[in-house]
């Protein structure tokens, strides 16, 4: 390798600059200051090049930045970036070749700097750290306040240290690709049901005519609808089965009073209607849930239903906690389940569509694994003018007089907070 100084700094901000550079700098992660993989690399670095201090940097526009540093000679010193000004990395980070310089008070490249000036950097040598898409982050160098001469049989060393360096480099990129094509993918597919929802809602209106056109338009909007519904759930099975984040979506605790105001706020905004009714219990009750996702369902529950409502009649959510014990205790499952009961009056909900929302909203619910959420089937009875759809946890009822009345059960955290008193705080 090249191992020369005397180096031009006339390119060194272009390449500083460049956009895909800076954007793996911060996919690194590497930026938050010390890290443990690459101290331990600086540590190596100065043991076999005999440096009392060594350096992994990442070199921006504005500074320099140290995620793995050892400085034997001055351990009290542990700040983990520099001013730019600070920093011999950038040019070897520019040119992207190693930099070797024996005395810098002599280098016309970087006598003129501050910490050479200040006597700081007396010797150093650099090695680039390139990444697999070619781009130059920083360096993994060595520095000594005195001027000295590198030994030539440990610079090679030094460049091994730095692919090893490179390799943990891209790994965390990967990851940060992977997580990145996860988040895009799940954003995609988050919005296909309530296209599809839609698209199927006004298609169910076209049939319903007696136009044959328009009949056969609709059969074929259902036909192409499909496959692109079928996409969205290969997609985000290929994305849960990937990583272990994806197949939790997210799952954390959520406390469903405060998942329900929310919806209530975003549905009463949406459609600018006031006749939404929230009753809460005086204790609040925490679930393992993917609450993003949970909100959204909800949401969509009281805007379809807020949409197919005649007349003035309010739309009520209850939100029941566990049964309590004593003589007519309910069995000891019921001690440990949440319910809410979405009732509304003349709320003619077409049977295709009260489905669809049993089965969108058993997906949203916490008790299954992402893969099976989205395939649960929904059962479908009708009895005396009654439609009754059900999948899992999840049940929806719309009589003959057009009452909707939507159940659903969540089992409760196991953890101490699962249920406590309202306005209380989490132990």
């Amino acid at each position: 390798m090249t191992m020369t100084a005397g180096r031009s700094a006339d390119a060194v901000l272009p390449a500083l600059t460049d956009a895909d550079r800076l954007t793996e700098i911060e996919d690194t992660g590497l930026l938050a200051g010390a890290d443990p993989t690459m101290d331990r690399l600086a540590r190596l670095a100065a043991a076999l090049v005999g440096a009392p201090r060594a350096f992994v940097t990442l070199v921006t526009p504005e500074r320099q930045h140290l995620p793995g540093m050892v400085r034997f000679d001055d351990p009290d010193d542990t700040a983990r970036e520099t001013p730019l000004s600070g920093s011999l990395c950038q040019f070897a980070v520019a040119t992207e070749e190693p930099l070797i310089i024996p005395d810098g008070r002599a280098d016309p490249l970087v006598r003129d700097t501050e910490p050479v000036r200040s006597g700081d950097i007396g010797a150093y040598a650099g090695v680039p750290l390139r990444t697999s898409a070619g781009h130059v982050l920083g360096t993994v160098c060595v520095v000594d306040p005195d001027a000295r001469s590198w030994e030539e049989d440990r610079l090679p060393l030094l460049q091994d240290l730095t692919e090893l360096g490179a390799d943990e480099v891209n790994q965390r990129l990967s990851r940060a690709r992977e997580e990145r094509l996860r988040r895009l993918v799940q954003d995609i597919t988050r919005q296909v049901p309530p296209l599809a929802d839609a698209v199927h809602s006004l298609v169910d209106l076209a049939e319903q005519q007696e136009e044959p056109r328009l009949q056969r338009y609709a059969a074929l909007t259902r036909c192409r609808m499909e496959p692109v519904v079928s996409l969205g759930r290969r997609l985000e099975a290929a994305v849960s089965s990937g990583t272990a984040a994806a197949t939790a979506r997210g799952r954390a605790s959520a406390e469903l009073g405060s998942v329900l105001e929310s919806c209530v706020r975003s549905a009463g905004a949406a459609t600018g209607s006031s006749a939404i009714r929230l009753e809460l219990p005086d204790m609040t009750l925490t679930v393992r849930c993917d609450q993003v996702g949970l909100e959204r369902f909800i949401t969509h529950v009281v805007v379809t239903a807020l949409h197919h409502s005649r007349g003035d009649a309010s739309l009520v959510l209850h939100l029941n906690g566990p049964t309590s014990g004593g003589a007519h205790a309910a069995d000891e499952q019921d001690r440990h389940t949440a319910t809410l009961q979405v009732l509304a009056e003349d709320c003619p909900v077409p049977t295709g569509e009260l489905a669809r929302l049993v089965a969108r909203f058993h997906g949203a619910m916490c008790e299954e694994a992402a893969p099976q959420r989205q395939e649960a089937p929904a059962s479908v009875r009708m009895r005396n003018g009654t439609v009754t759809v059900e999948s899992g946890s999840v049940s929806g009822q719309v009589s003959r007089d057009a009452r909707l009345v939507l159940l659903v059960r969540w089992r409760l955290d196991a953890g101490p907070d699962g249920v406590r008193p309202r306005g209380s705080r989490p132990r």
